[in-house]
């Protein structure tokens, strides 16, 4: 996905600011895991959410965009970032949780079941997922960015037979209940 390679569209992604930032999403990591538990966030952005999981747990952020990633390397030298498709996950570290907020918007239903299975192999036994969506369905073009819309249903069948949904649920990011996200856990 070359749209996150411009900087023009990263800059102006930058000085986006939604209603509900994932703060939501990572109060609910801190409920489900160990304090220090290692977490891979999918798609860092500007580093919102790298920041405040940060406060808690061992987070390695990635991105497929080299612009934020640079970006965010600026003001966190130390930070443990990877150069990494959200897709095909090809590392060989494991995690004990894999997040992303608004990121595996941009897979085809072929493609994010495609994602859950190497999450499935990325993660360490009992391994959770949390991940956000825009709700409801079909699909839009933004200035050649393609966004895929999901609905608690279509989730639940992506995750059946591997992935104990622990909760699944509406929240707000541009407005009440326009976002759906799931907490799952790995079956072994």
């Amino acid at each position: 996905m070359d749209y996150y390679e411009n900087k023009d569209k990263v800059d102006k992604y930058m000085k986006f600011t939604p209603s509900d930032d994932g703060a939501m999403l990572v109060d609910l990591l801190v409920e489900m895991l160990p304090a220090g538990a290692t977490i891979l966030e999918l798609g860092i952005g500007p580093g919102k959410d790298f920041d405040r999981l940060s406060k808690h747990f061992a987070v390695t952020g990635s991105d497929t965009s080299r612009e934020f990633l640079q970006l965010f390397r600026q003001g966190h030298e130390q930070a443990d970032v990877l150069f990494l498709d959200a897709l095909t996950l090809e590392t060989e570290r494991t995690f004990d949780c894999i997040f992303s907020n608004k990121v595996l918007i941009h897979f085809t239903r072929q493609e994010l079941q495609q994602s859950f299975a190497r999450q499935h192999e990325v993660l360490n036994d009992q391994g959770l997922i949390l991940h956000s969506f825009w709700h409801g369905s079909g699909d839009d073009e933004f200035s050649g960015l393609k966004i895929f819309y999901y609905t608690e249903q279509d989730i639940a069948d992506l995750l059946a037979g591997n992935w104990d949904i622990l909760q699944i649920g509406r929240h707000a990011k541009m407005a009440a209940d326009d976002s759906v996200y799931v907490l799952a856990r790995k079956k072994n």
